[in-house]
């Protein structure tokens, strides 16, 4: 049922990126030196999720490695290239070369960011924030808030000293 879950998600995201771009003028109320800002910003982020929803689609096939986060990047950077295009075909659009390159700083970035990640084992790889014991392990989910927190990365952990239990981001969800 999960990986059903974050295929839909991944599938609405982009369904959502292609019925946007589709859209003839998107015009905001600021100058244009701010609304090309707003519209980089808009491109960096749009695909910085999109490669997160991919990976973490990616997860259940292919295990935690850094080929399913490889394979993310490469599938999102080839949805821009084919936005790219579909513009192209849109009356009153133009496909700018340069968004592809803007698309690509957002898919870099969620990549980098994942790969810094600590590695989630036994213990975690950072203190506990209350006592700065290194004996942390993951706790179990307590409640539906705690369960939706998973769909944005964090994870409920607990210290084996103080039993100060705290959150962290955590790709993987357990």
């Amino acid at each position: 049922m999960g990986t059903i879950i974050r295929w839909l998600m991944v599938v609405g995201w982009m369904s959502s990126m292609f019925a946007l771009s589709s859209v003839l003028s998107l015009q905001g109320p600021f100058t244009h030196s701010s609304d090309f800002i707003f519209r980089t910003l808009a491109h960096i982020g749009e695909y910085a999720v999109l490669t997160a929803l991919l990976g973490w689609g990616l997860q259940r096939s292919m295990g935690r490695t850094v080929r399913a986060w490889l394979f993310a990047a490469l599938a999102a950077a080839l949805y821009g290239v084919s936005d790219a295009w579909h513009q192209a075909w849109i009356v009153g659009h133009f496909a700018p070369v340069h968004d592809v390159g803007i698309d690509a700083l957002g898919i870099a970035a969620t990549y980098v960011l994942v790969q810094r990640q600590p590695s989630q084992g036994v213990t975690a790889a950072w203190p506990c924030p209350k006592c700065h014991a290194v004996r942390v392990y993951r706790s179990r989910r307590r409640g539906r808030l705690e369960w939706c927190a998973r769909f944005i990365g964090l994870a409920p952990f607990r210290c084996d000293v103080c039993s100060h239990r705290f959150w962290h981001f955590a790709m993987r969800d357990g």
